[in-house]
């Protein structure tokens, strides 16, 4: 976890309690995890709500997801990352660039890492935005 965030940690641990505590206190949904010298990084915690090691053991409830978009968490950040799963068959090194949360989980290598309900969770975010922003554009051109 080189350059993630507490948040970032708190993600890959499920430990929505001390997210939390985090947020309550002024952290960024939004922070992202450190560039590397090879470009990698930039992601953040939501990206940690869709690939999981919690997830993979049997942990399927949206808390923590739910937290960091209720927290202003963003569905359209860009990142760049590599991924290499330990103890699995074909341990070999997937990169990924230019991925949104969502299109990471869509294109993640190994889907039994992937929760499904965060998936469903970000699409409903990223329609109601976008119906939101419409509505707003709308709004903004009628005179009553």
């Amino acid at each position: 976890m080189a350059g993630g965030t507490l948040l970032l940690l708190c993600a890959d641990d499920d430990e929505i309690d001390i997210a939390r505590w985090l947020l309550e206190r002024g952290a960024d949904a939004n922070a992202p995890a450190a560039i590397d010298s090879e470009g990698f990084g930039g992601h953040t915690a939501l990206y940690g709500c869709l690939v999981s090691q919690p997830y993979r053991n049997g942990r399927t409830d949206l808390g923590m997801a739910r937290l960091l978009l209720d927290h202003g968490a963003r569905v359209d950040v860009r990142a760049n990352l590599r991924k290499r799963l330990r103890f699995v068959d074909g341990e070999t090194m997937h990169v990924y660039r230019g991925v949104t949360p969502e299109a990471w989980g869509r294109a993640f290598h190994d889907q039994d890492w992937v929760n499904p309900a965060v998936m469903q969770l970000l699409a409903e975010r990223r329609s109601w935005r976008r119906a939101s922003v419409a509505w707003s554009a709308h709004r903004g051109r009628s005179r009553c």
